[in-house]
């Protein structure tokens, strides 16, 4: 028998996936440290520029995306202007996707701005709720609140959204089992068809760190951690949702497609300052320092760790994962693993470059 040929390199074969990163939040939540940016119109209209640019440069024609992920950021944060755009870009490419995400805050979720997305072919929502105890909300730094996300989840569901997933954190300092345990009932009362839980992770260079160093800030131990996990597993089995991944359930046909492109170690491009691509003549994080023909697009480069491969990473959840990766959840693959056992929400470095954009 001939000798079998050795497998091409993955930049070699077509990406299957798109990630998009949207940086712009309303604010910084004090766990973040994805790169982030706060929103105005002369900064999105420049952004979305160099995003056409990127796309262009590094997108095939016939480029035809299984899967079109919207990461931050919180996309939804986008103005109308800014949204009518990003649609007039993304439209060639999300026309025949299989599935479509957005990461939206419940705060500012507009019913408007979702129909425009609905009309790109956003058929996944997915919402950073975090908790619905607002002293939990309140110690994450989150300007929302429990009413806000049940809007937010009626306007998902009156827009006809195909697969709503909701985002909890748990080991938020001074939460209780008991704490936990109502915020699943009050997230399992929303009936998600998908739910990403991660366990509070303090990053370096984040607000959380530097409270943490100063003494004002106490992690809960990795038992506790271990704890809050189990019960939220076992919960939400009970309810019927497959742990399919270490921080990921869903119902029956909703896993995320997007996602488990990353953790398969299929190729996928990223487009955009924080993303990250397995696909293009080298793999590459962010474009102004990579060696593809999309140098220059960005007014200012970030570090070379990512919001894509960030967010595909939180599984731990991260195979390769990270927010080129991401997967959902705001402010919305390759592992970290996580302490104690148990799924950290991890995120890239921010860079001192956003905030120099004049």
């Amino acid at each position: 028998m001939p000798p079998r040929d050795d497998p091409l390199p993955l930049e070699a074969y077509p990406p299957r996936a798109l990630y998009v990163h949207l940086p712009f939040c309303a604010r910084r939540c004090p766990y973040c440290d994805f790169a982030t940016a706060p929103l105005n119109a002369a900064q999105e209209a420049r952004y979305l520029d160099a995003l056409g640019r990127e796309l262009a440069a590094r997108a095939p024609a016939s480029f035809r995306p299984d899967t079109v992920y919207l990461g931050g950021g919180t996309p939804a944060e986008l103005t109308t202007p800014g949204l009518e755009r990003l649609v007039e870009l993304l439209a060639p490419h999300a026309a025949h996707a299989r599935e479509v995400t957005v990461e939206a805050n419940p705060r500012t979720l507009l019913p408007r701005k979702l129909a425009r997305l609905v009309e790109l072919g956003v058929d996944r929502v997915s919402l950073g709720v975090q908790s619905f105890a607002a002293e939990t909300l309140e110690a994450l730094g989150r300007f929302h609140r429990a009413d806000d996300v049940r809007r937010a989840v009626d306007a998902v569901r009156a827009a006809g959204v195909r697969s709503l997933s909701l985002d909890l954190i748990f080991a938020v300092p001074g939460q209780s089992l008991d704490d936990l345990a109502r915020d699943l009932d009050a997230l399992l009362a929303q009936a998600p068809e998908h739910v990403s839980v991660y366990c509070l992770t303090v990053e370096p260079e984040t607000e959380f760190h530097r409270q943490r160093e100063r003494g004002e800030l106490v992690e809960q131990s990795d038992a506790r951690q271990a704890a809050h996990y189990a019960l939220a597993r076992r919960t939400l089995r009970a309810a019927g949702y497959e742990h399919y991944e270490v921080s990921s359930f869903a119902k029956p046909g909703h896993r995320s497609r997007h996602n488990r492109a990353y953790w398969r170690n299929l190729p996928y491009l990223g487009v955009g300052n924080g993303a990250a691509s397995t696909w293009a003549a080298s793999a590459s994080t962010t474009p102004g320092t990579s060696t593809t023909t999309s140098r220059g697009c960005w007014p200012r480069a970030t570090r070379s760790s990512t919001a894509s491969a960030s967010r595909a990473r939180r599984s731990s959840r991260r195979r390769s994962t990270s927010r080129c990766a991401p997967a959902p959840g705001s402010c919305a693959g390759a592992t970290r693993a996580p302490r104690g056992s148990t799924p950290t929400r991890t995120s890239p470095r921010s860079s001192p470059g956003w905030r120099s954009w004049g």
